[in-house]
């Protein structure tokens, strides 16, 4: 099992290139195929002016907003091209008029790499959700916050462990990664957790079986959140990944009332790993 297709997901203008540089080291780490892909649909200015401004101002507007998607089309063949990587990569442009999804895309790809959705609402039309890839494509994500400097394949994991179905599906997905000799620790977070009651050795096992070796930490957690917990934890041990579930609850309760998935996302300072 290993990693040999890769689509990175152009995720809006804050995007710094972390989640381009990430996606292009895993793809040469794992000499694998990278497609990067943008959909685009019309910018809220365009819908704004449409039907109130002269023919010659919308047009203009949209030359602009074309340019803008000429120029990330540009900046990823030449990134990729610089990289040694342009004889196994290809990029896909979803225009307004296209029905297909970045989700449907992905479906075709062992994992995608993207960055967290930008909170500029004028340029969310160029953005791709990856809690929405996440939770609709059946592949995971990885979501790479701006700034972030890739130097290789994650050395040392975290795995945040809730014992669900979400995080399970991530682990098992992950597994490409935590078998290249990374130092993985396993945290718990609560009053109580059930690592170490499982009859035949829980997820602990699963990763010795993989000759992976884990150290598990729990976390009573008092005092702060659980996404708090996990990202201090992060910090303090100088991971460089972070694979936890994806939305346990309903996409509409995270919205409204917040969750895990959310927080992290918002706070985090390295990529996550995520699976639904």
């Amino acid at each position: 099992m290993t990693i040999k297709s890769i689509l990175y997901a152009y995720c809006g203008e804050q995007d710094e290139g972390s989640g381009l540089d990430f996606a292009i080291r895993l793809a040469d780490h794992y000499d694998a195929w990278l497609a990067g892909i943008i959909r685009h649909g019309f910018s809220k200015m365009e819908k704004r002016i449409a039907t109130i401004v002269s023919e010659e101002v919308h047009l203009a507007v949209q030359q602009a907003e074309n340019k803008r998607i000429a120029d990330i089309t540009s900046r990823f063949h030449e990134t990729v091209k610089a990289a040694g990587l342009e004889a196994r990569s290809s990029f896909i442009d979803i225009e307004p008029q296209m029905v297909t999804s970045i989700s449907e895309v992905a479906r075709c790809y062992d994992i995608v790499v993207t960055g967290n959705h930008p909170e500029d609402e004028q340029f969310e039309f160029l953005a791709a959700y990856p809690d929405r890839i996440a939770l609709q494509s059946g592949r995971p994500v990885v979501v790479v916050p701006d700034g972030y400097k890739s130097k290789g394949p994650p050395r040392k994991v975290l795995i945040a462990w809730d014992g669900k179905r979400t995080i399970a599906r991530a682990v098992g997905d992950a597994m490409p990664m935590l078998e290249q000799g990374a130092q993985v620790t396993l945290l718990t977070v609560g009053p109580s957790h059930t690592v170490d009651q499982h009859p035949d050795g829980g997820i602990m096992g699963l990763l010795a079986r993989h000759n992976i070796e884990a150290e598990h930490i729990h976390d009573r957690g008092v005092g702060r959140s659980i996404a708090e917990t996990i990202v201090q934890t992060a910090d303090e041990l100088g991971s460089s990944l972070i694979i936890m579930g994806a939305y346990e609850h309903s996409k509409f309760s995270q919205d409204i009332f917040g969750g895990v998935t959310t927080e992290m996302l918002q706070s985090v300072r390295v990529p996550v790993f995520m699976a639904h």
